[in-house]
């Protein structure tokens, strides 16, 4: 689907610019431990790693806080942090590495490489390409799948990319932008196919080794054991809690990578320098470089960033978001695994990346992002001067509360009195989704219906009565946040016949897409 052309003459200066076009007032070493002890603060973060880059040198990389609550072990720039899905930019260098090897090109067919894979819509499993696995414009609905990945979910990568031909469409394809993970991991198995290696070995062998992050891994299972990494943590019920981070081997490729401060570092200079490492060797063509930054997906505007930084044009290219700053052209990614947020950003007409991860769920890393890269515009941007500790905390804390005013306001308008249709024996069964699999209604000794999904353990259960013929499934594990409604339907003959869901709180992580279940009664 072409760009329009007023989108692309926008953007071109990102992927035509030099280093440190102008200069900048740098802020100092104690300057940026202050924004990071106050964020620590304000976010009640356990641990948190950043570094800086400016006009080609590590102008900062450091860590702070603990890896662990009641423990003593601190955070360093050595630290390994999992970084989520600021992995997927690495995922679309790989396969720009298998451009520049005259292997693929960006719009060849994915069935080409993958002749497996299929979506809903036969038209559109033909003119899908490599391109399209990487810029969120599927027709997808956002996180569409993710299920098969959280909360614990046991998928295969061959079972995900069979499941992608059941996944029906919430748009048009290339129409709208849909945040979808799946879409790499197909991109990281197609990786493997294409280079004849798996997809971890390729990415650390061709991309991470010789860029110098040596400590980095394609995934937290392959990271190095005797290396310092950061324990992921969450509040449950207004306490810190340590937590499974929810990172699999088989999202590799979507959100696998744990690295360190000091070497993504490494990673915005090899960016900025357009695929030269420190050594000067070109790792990934300049044209390539080029190729990945360019903008293909336009993003929703609003938020807070389109009213602080004036970033009212956005857009999505090959693992990356491209948006201005202030005007200046801004390069992004944030990831979030369950108990770990991070986010990395480059500003390449100044030549100043910012990396921050933390291990918690919290927005903190965007906030001390975003607070530094103001310092270092204060002299070039009169819109420049903003709290944003304060401007994200107060985002986080609106978001929190209209989310409990949407359950309360549920809860309020729920019908007490009403019962279900049918004796509670009546919904015992197993019911199957096609892209999904089963999950199992039990009747318990205490007299509540219970229920389990075979494919994850976390999705169990007491069934707790709602109205009518709805119920919530209080999860056993609360760490998730990710109650949900289960209404069952009957059938002409007035037997229950399937059952549809939805997360009961608008603030559960959208990865929860309990909404794209189609949940069918089978026969005993």
């Amino acid at each position: 689907m072409p760009k329009p052309k007023s989108i692309a003459r926008v953007f071109a200066v990102v992927t035509n610019c030099l280093l440190a076009a102008a200069s900048l007032a740098a802020p100092s070493e104690a300057d940026i431990d202050q924004i990071v002890k106050r964020s620590l603060d304000a976010f009640a973060v356990p641990g948190m790693s950043v570094s800086v880059v400016y006009d080609g040198k590590t102008l900062y990389a450091k860590g702070h806080g603990v890896l662990e609550i009641d423990k003593t072990a601190r955070v360093d720039e050595k630290t390994l942090f999992q970084i989520a899905s600021v992995s997927k930019a690495f995922t679309a260098a790989a396969l720009a590495i298998l451009v520049d090897d005259g292997k693929l090109h960006w719009d060849d067919p994915v069935i080409d490489y993958l002749p497996e894979f299929r979506m809903y819509d036969p038209w559109v499993t033909r003119e899908f390409t490599i391109r399209d696995l990487l810029t969120h414009r599927s027709g997808l609905p956002i996180g569409a799948g993710d299920l098969l990945l959280f909360p614990e979910a046991q998928s295969s990568r061959d079972e995900i990319i069979h499941a992608l031909r059941f996944l029906k469409p919430g748009t048009s394809f290339r129409s709208e932008f849909a945040y979808d993970n799946l879409m790499y991991i197909v991109a990281g198995e197609l990786v493997g196919r294409v280079s004849g290696a798996s997809f971890e070995e390729f990415l650390e062998s061709r991309l991470l080794h010789p860029v110098g992050m040596s400590d980095c891994s394609a995934t937290l299972n392959r990271a190095g054991r005797h290396l310092a990494k950061a324990t992921p943590h969450v509040e449950v019920d207004g306490t810190l809690q340590t937590t499974l981070s929810l990172e699999s081997d088989t999202g590799a490729a979507a959100g696998g990578i744990n690295c360190s401060a000091r070497s993504m570092a490494l990673w915005a200079s090899f960016i900025m320098s357009k695929g030269k490492n420190a050594d000067g060797e070109q790792i990934i063509s300049a044209a390539q470089v080029d190729e990945l930054l360019k903008p293909v997906t336009l993003l929703p505007s609003g938020g807070y960033a389109a009213q602080h930084t004036g970033a009212f044009l956005n857009a999505y290219a090959l693992g990356w978001n491209v948006s201005t700053f202030y005007g200046q052209p801004f390069l992004s990614h944030s990831g979030g695994l369950w108990g770990m947020t991070t986010f990395l950003t480059i500003l390449p007409e100044q030549g100043l990346a910012v990396f921050v991860s933390n291990n918690k769920l919290s927005p903190a890393p965007r906030a001390v992002a975003n607070e530094i890269i103001d310092r270092f515009l204060r002299d070039l941007s009169p819109d420049a001067g903003k709290d944003w500790i304060g401007i994200v905390s107060d985002a986080m804390n609106a978001r929190s509360s209209g989310a409990a005013e949407v359950v309360a306001a549920s809860e309020s308008s729920r019908r007490a009195d009403s019962t279900p249709s049918l004796p509670l024996e009546a919904y015992v069964g197993t019911y199957r989704d096609p892209w999904y699999g089963d999950i199992a209604i039990s009747l318990q000794a205490d007299g509540k219906l219970w229920f389990r999904s075979a494919r994850s353990a976390p999705l169990s259960g007491p069934l707790e009565h709602f109205q009518f013929d709805t119920f919530i499934a209080r999860w056993t594990e609360r760490k998730y946040n990710n109650d949900a409604y289960v209404s069952f339907s009957l059938g002409a003959n007035g037997d229950i016949e399937r059952i549809r869901m939805k997360a009961v709180s608008p603030a559960t992580d959208f990865s929860f897409d309990f909404h794209d279940l189609d949940l069918v009664r089978i026969a005993e």
